[in-house]
C-alpha cells in the first residue's frame, strides 16, 4: 500500500532521493486525536522520510473538538478519529479503520486511594477523572463502567490527555483512559486493567483531493505504521 502512495505522490515530489530542483513543497495537515499524539509523530517522521518535498502537520485534541473544526471550515486534508461515529460526522472522500483501543485505569504510583480494578472507582471519596461525554474515551467508559462510574466523575476532561495529566500532577486518585496512554507514561503512573470486551474502532478519513494526503492515508495503513502503532499498544483493526 505503500507503493501505491508513492505513485499518488509522482506529483508532489516523488517518494527518494532529493527535493527535485523548483519543486514546491507540499503539506498535508492532519488533525488527530490526542491519544494519537506520540505515534502519529512517528509515523509522520517516518512518513516525510520516504516522501522527500512533503510536510506533514498535525494538530491533536478531542475527536470531538476536531470535527467540529472541520466542519466550521478548518483546512483539514485528514482526520483520525477515536471512534466511528465522530468521523462520520465529516465528509470524507474515503475512511478506513487502522487500529482499536482499549480502556484502562491510570492511578498515581503511590495509588493512595488503593484502587484495585474498575469496581473501587465508584465507592468511597476516591476523586475520579473521566473523559467528557462528548468525546469516545468518554463514551466508551460510559459503555464499560454504565451510571454508577459516570456518576462518580468528579472532572470530566476535554480529552484523555488531559485525564493522564490529572493523574499524573496527583489531582486526581484515579483516570480512565487508553490502554495505550498507560504505555506513553511509563512508570510514571500504575496501571490496573479493565476487564471488559468494548474497544473502539479509529477510522482515517481523507478529506481533501491532496495526492500527499492520499499518499498519507496510504501510508498509516500500511504494515510500517502498523508495526509502529502495535509498539504503540494499539490494536489490528
Amino acid at each position: 500500500m505503500v507503493l501505491a502512495g508513492c505513485s499518488a505522490l509522482l506529483a508532489a515530489g516523488g517518494c527518494g532521493g532529493d527535493d527535485p530542483a523548483g519543486v514546491e513543497r507540499r503539506t498535508v495537515t492532519v488533525f488527530a486525536a490526542s491519544s494519537l499524539t506520540d505515534v502519529f509523530g512517528d509515523i509522520a517522521a517516518a512518513f516525510e522520510a520516504t516522501h522527500p518535498g512533503v510536510d506533514v502537520t498535525m494538530q491533536f485534541a478531542g475527536s470531538s473538538r476536531l470535527a467540529t473544526q472541520i466542519n466550521e471550515g478548518a483546512p483539514a486534508d485528514v482526520f483520525a478519529a477515536a471512534d466511528a461515529p465522530t468521523a462520520a460526522q465529516v465528509e470524507a472522500r474515503r475512511v478506513a479503520v487502522f487500529a482499536r483501543n482499549r480502556l484502562a485505569i491510570a492511578v498515581p504510583q503511590d495509588n493512595p486511594a488503593g484502587v484495585t480494578g474498575l469496581g473501587s472507582l465508584t465507592g468511597g471519596d476516591l476523586v475520579l477523572a473521566l473523559c467528557a461525554p462528548d468525546v469516545p474515551c468518554g463514551a466508551l467508559a460510559e459503555e464499560v463502567g454504565g451510571a454508577a462510574l459516570v456518576a462518580a466523575a468528579d472532572t470530566r476532561e476535554p480529552n484523555v490527555r488531559g485525564v493522564l495529566t490529572k493523574v499524573l500532577l496527583g489531582e486526581v486518585d484515579a483516570g480512565v483512559v487508553y490502554v495505550t496512554d498507560l504505555a506513553v507514561a511509563g512508570d510514571t503512573v500504575r496501571g490496573f486493567a479493565i476487564d471488559h470486551p468494548a474497544s473502539t474502532a479509529y477510522p482515517l478519513a481523507l478529506l481533501s483531493d491532496s495526492p500527499a494526503a492520499a499518499a498519507f492515508v496510504e501510508f498509516v495503513l500500511s504494515p510500517a505504521s502498523q508495526e509502529l502503532l502495535a509498539a504503540a499498544g494499539f490494536g489490528a483493526p
